[in-house]
C-alpha cells in the first residue's frame, strides 16, 4: 500500500515550484522503523547505525531489530535529530498588497479568515523546514487558536503552536498601565481563552531605544499572577528591564542583547531564566524585505540605517557571545521569525554558529530539547527516547562536520505521522 503522497493543497500554499510535502493519510495502524546512520538525541548523544521504532504517536524503542510487520523508511545517509523547536514566532505574519499586514502597527483589523490562510501557508512553509513546534507570541496572534486547533488535529500540515493570543504592552500613544487588579484580571482572562504563555512588553523596540516600559513593581504583579496561575511569561526585554524581569521571577527573556549587564546574565542563570536572543534571522530578512517593511510603524529609515549597519558587520551582539560562556544559563532558540522569514527559521541556528562560535552540538539542544523544556514540554518533545513524542527530521549530510545540512530537510515527522520524505 502507498502510504505516502503528495499534499493536495501544496499548488494553493504557494509551494509548487518546491518539491512537493508530503504526509500520511490515513496514518498507518502498524508500527513504523526509522533506520538510522547517525542520530543526534537532542540532549547532546549520538548513535550510530541504530533502528528507531514509532508506534502510534511515541517512540517505542531505539535498537533492535526491526518489526517484521513495521513501514520501513530507510534514512541512512542523512542525520536524524528531533523535530526543531522555534520559541518565538508570528505565525500567521505575511506580506499583502505588498505591505506587512500586522493589526497592531498598521492599525486595522485582518479579517480572522485571511489572517488563518496565510498561517496555513506559513506552518506549511514551518514544517518543510524541519520545525515541528513554534510558539507564536503576539500582537496579533488572536487568531492562533483556529490554528493551533487544525495543526493538533492535522487536518492541515504544520507544527505543533503555543501562543499568547496577545501581549502585555504600554509604550504607545495615550495608553497607561492598568492597575494592578486590572493587570492580574487580564493574565487570567488570558488564561481562561487559551493562551499558552503571557507576552510582556517590557522595553520598547530596539528601533525605538529600547526604553524600560515597565516598572519593577508592575512587572513583580503581572509575573507574579503568571506563577500563581501556572502559565509562562515571556518578556520583551532590553537594558535595565532584563534583570527587572529576572527579580520578577519571570519564564524567560527575549531579545536581551541591547545594553545587558554580565550581571544580569548570572542572574539568569541563577535563577533558571531561559534566555531567547533571537539573534540572526530577524535583521536579515528586514533588510531583504525593506521594500515591504520600510514607512510601516517603526520601521522608519533610521531603523532601516541601524540594522544595514548590523548586516555589513555580522558578528552577534557581545552580549549573545558572552551568554555562551555563563555556566548554566539556559539559552533557547528563537527566531523572531514574521513576514518573509517562515520557512528560514534554521537560519538563526547558523548564524549562531558561524558568526557567535556556538558549538553545533549546543546549538542543537537549543533548538530541541532545551527549548522543549522551556515551553514546559521536556517531558514530551526534543528528544529521541523511548516514550518521547515521535517528533523526528533527517537533514542531508552531517550536521556535526557541516551545520549547513539543516537547510537541506529530507524526512518530517510530527507526531508519529510523515509529512515529508524526500529522499
Amino acid at each position: 500500500m502507498k502510504s505516502v503522497q503528495s499534499h493536495p493543497s501544496a499548488a494553493l500554499l504557494g509551494v509548487a515550484n518546491k518539491p512537493p510535502l508530503t504526509w500520511e493519510l490515513p496514518q498507518p495502524r502498524r508500527p513504523i522503523a526509522l533506520k538510522v546512520a547517525i542520530l543526534l538525541d537532542g540532549k547532546g548523544g549520538t548513535l550510530r547505525d541504530t533502528v528507531v521504532v514509532v508506534s502510534g504517536d511515541k517512540i517505542e524503542r531505539i535498537g533492535g531489530p526491526v518489526p517484521q510487520e513495521a513501514q520501513v523508511y530507510d534514512l541512512g545517509g542523512l542525520t536524524v535529530a528531533p523535530g526543531l523547536i522555534d520559541t518565538h514566532v508570528h505565525v500567521t505574519y505575511h506580506f499583502s498588497h505588498d505591505r506587512f499586514i500586522d493589526n497592531r502597527l498598521v492599525g486595522q483589523d485582518e479579517p480572522m479568515p485571511d489572517s488563518v490562510l496565510f498561517g496555513v501557508e506559513n506552518g506549511v512553509r514551518i514544517l518543510e523546514a524541519g520545525f515541528t513546534t513554534v510558539q507564536s507570541l503576539g500582537p496579533g496572534t488572536q487568531w492562533d487558536l483556529p490554528l493551533r486547533e487544525a495543526w493538533a488535529r492535522n487536518l492541515v500540515p504544520g507544527p505543533r503552536l503555543l501562543t499568547s493570543l496577545q501581549w502585555f504592552r504600554y509604550d504607545q500613544p495615550g495608553q497607561t498601565v492598568q492597575p494592578e487588579p486590572e493587570l492580574r484580571a487580564m493574565v487570567r482572562d488570558l488564561k481562561a481563552r487559551g493562551a499558552d504563555a503571557i507576552k510582556i512588553f517590557a522595553s520598547t523596540s530596539v528601533r525605538e531605544g529600547s526604553r524600560p516600559t515597565l516598572t519593577q513593581a508592575q512587572l513583580d504583579v503581572i509575573c507574579g499572577e503568571c506563577n500563581s496561575q501556572g502559565l509562562r511569561s515571556v518578556v520583551h526585554a532590553y537594558t535595565s528591564a532584563v534583570k527587572m524581569a529576572v527579580q520578577a521571577g519571570c519564564t524567560a527573556i527575549e531579545h536581551g542583547t541591547g545594553g545587558m549587564t554580565e550581571e544580569a546574565l548570572a542572574l539568569m542563570a541563577a535563577n533558571g531564566t531561559f534566555f531567547d536572543p533571537t539573534v540572526g534571522v530577524v535583521t536579515e530578512n528586514y533588510v531583504a524585505n525593506k521594500d515591504k517593511y520600510l514607512g510601516v510603524g517603526n520601521y522608519t529609515a533610521e531603523a532601516f540605517a541601524m540594522m544595514e549597519k548590523l548586516i555589513a558587520n555580522p558578528k552577534p551582539p557581545e552580549e549573545f557571545i558572552r551568554s555562551l560562556k555563563v555556566p548554566g544559563l539556559k539559552i533557547v532558540y528563537g527566531s523572531d521569525a514574521t513576514a518573509g522569514a517562515h520557512g528560514h527559521n534554521a537560519e538563526g541556528l547558523l548564524y549562531r554558529i558561524k558568526f557567535g562560535g556556538q558549538d553545533a552540538m549546543q546549538a542543537l539542544v537549543s533548538a530541541t530539547s532545551l527549548a522543549a523544556e522551556s515551553l514546559n514540554l521536556g517531558n514530551e518533545i526534543g528528544t529521541i527516547a523511548p516514550g518521547m513524542t515521535a517528533d523526528i527530521v533527517a537533514m542531508r549530510g552531517d550536521y556535526l562536520a557541516d551545520a549547513t545540512a539543516l537547510r537541506q530537510m529530507a524526512f518530517v515527522m510530527k507526531g508519529g505521522r510523515v509529512f515529508k520524505y524526500q529522499p
